[in-house]
């Protein structure tokens, strides 16, 4: 186990570097494999898609009667029946009538009727599953701070309202092509009949995309990256029509299943498909992260703490990089760039400013992707005092340091220490870090 796990972190060494473009290539993609593959092993993935796929359960009718109810508005209700078909397809032959019996079931849902109260518990139970869904995706990009809930409460409802247009646009765009090619049958042009078979085929494909990708791209309450989020949304289309195929060939072998649940089978079917539907998003929601933060593929979610020596050093990087940028062009740095110049994963260093933003030392612009600053003057603030901010940043008040016991010689010999530090690093000002006006 050892000598495996040794392996495996040898995969993001620099010296570990094939020499051929496809080799680099297919190192990538397998850095790319095992880091997702390492995350779904050690995130609880699976607990939490059977918590959204519970939360689904619960919420799946009171979000397709709001659907429903946007759509009729505008006439096109029954654009809702396609797409729970096209959802549920692999459950076999048994998938149509299921779709069936939910679309009438919703459509017996009036929700003029249901009064102010009522309402506002069928909005509840959708919002509660995009807090639940959003909050799975911040873990997985290890965002601590959700949104508010102002922003929450606008963009779920967003969501809840614009959702059901795209669904209606995205099938009216595929009925048009449909016609369009029974037109051109119609018209024998074989050249553009065959052309606009295979362009039918595709876009509903394309269509898969786009919704994954603008799923990843909004979910979490951070910056994404429209590229990473694109490339986890085509990773997870194809993923999720090979399971489909996979699922479609289980329901179909499982005759069993009918036998022994009889009309329950139709309902554990669904669960275990909505089951897997989730711990499918998650694990692309995790190919996103690890895309636009290919630095942290290598750090394991096991790897809580780093040693104080480490913290130290690249807090003295950081302090520097930013404290050169501050004085040269007046502005601050990204992560992404502090990740790049120390070398290190982005977690790693956002962990370390993470706690000299909280002793005030540095500040950050902004909530997303922020740049980041000084946050009080480096002329006035020492290197001793940039070192007792990361020595002290762990500790509470129950777990300082006043409190622990020490004998006389023990606090004899901490005395000694810090006045050692004083002594050497307290005439040093950060703006001297800076600029690099320190000699050895």
């Amino acid at each position: 186990m050892k000598l495996y796990k040794r392996g495996l972190s040898n995969l993001w060494e620099a010296s570990f570097q094939p020499g051929t473009a496809t080799g680099r290539f297919a190192l990538r993609i397998l850095r790319l494999c095992v880091a997702v593959a390492r995350d779904i092993d050690e995130g609880n993935y699976g607990q939490r898609a059977a918590s959204l796929a519970y939360t689904t359960l619960v919420s799946f009718v009171p979000l397709l009667a709001i659907a429903f109810s946007v759509l009729k508005g505008f006439g096109v209700h029954d654009a809702l029946r396609p797409s729970l078909q096209a959802f549920l397809s692999p459950l076999g032959p048994e998938s149509n009538d299921l779709a069936e019996r939910i679309v009438e079931f919703v459509e017996k849902i009036n929700v003029g009727v249901l009064g102010a109260v009522g309402t506002a518990f069928l909005i509840f139970g959708v919002i509660s599953t995009l807090q639940k869904t959003e909050n799975a995706f911040n873990e997985i990009w290890r965002v601590l701070r959700g949104r508010s809930f102002y922003k929450r409460l606008r963009d779920y409802m967003a969501v809840v309202l614009a959702g059901p247009l795209m669904m209606f646009l995205s099938i009216a765009m595929s009925a048009t092509l449909q016609h369009a090619d029974v037109a051109w049958k119609w018209m024998r042009l074989d050249l553009v009949d065959s052309s606009m078979q295979n362009v039918f085929e595709i876009v509903p494909q394309i269509l898969f995309i786009l919704a994954f990708s603008a799923l990843y791209g909004f979910m979490p309450n951070t910056k994404v990256r429209p590229r990473a989020a694109l490339a986890a949304g085509v990773t997870i289309t194809i993923v999720w029509k090979i399971l489909g195929v996979f699922f479609a060939f289980f329901v179909a072998s499982s005759s069993s299943y009918a036998a022994i649940y009889s009309a329950f089978a139709a309902l554990i079917l669904f669960m275990i498909w909505v089951y897997m539907g989730w711990f499918t998003l998650l694990a692309g929601s995790a190919v996103a992260y690890y895309l636009q933060h290919p630095t942290n593929q290598g750090l394991s979610r096991h790897i809580k703490n780093l040693s104080l020596r480490v913290k130290e050093k690249i807090a003295l990087q950081v302090v520097f990089e930013i404290g050169r940028e501050f004085y040269k062009e007046g502005k601050g740095v990204t992560l992404q760039t502090l990740s790049a110049r120390t070398h290190m994963p982005a977690q790693a260093v956002y962990d370390v400013i993470e706690d000299l933003v909280d002793e005030g030392v540095l500040a950050a612009t902004g909530p997303a992707a922020p740049l980041f600053i000084p946050g009080r003057p480096f002329d006035m603030t020492t290197v001793e005092d940039l070192l007792k901010a990361i020595r002290a940043a762990d500790e509470t008040p129950i777990l300082r340091i006043d409190r622990v016991h020490g004998a006389p010689v023990v606090n004899a010999l901490m005395k000694i220490h810090d006045k050692a530090i004083h002594d050497k690093l307290g005439k040093y000002t950060l703006k001297q870090l800076a600029l690099g006006s320190i000699e050895a």
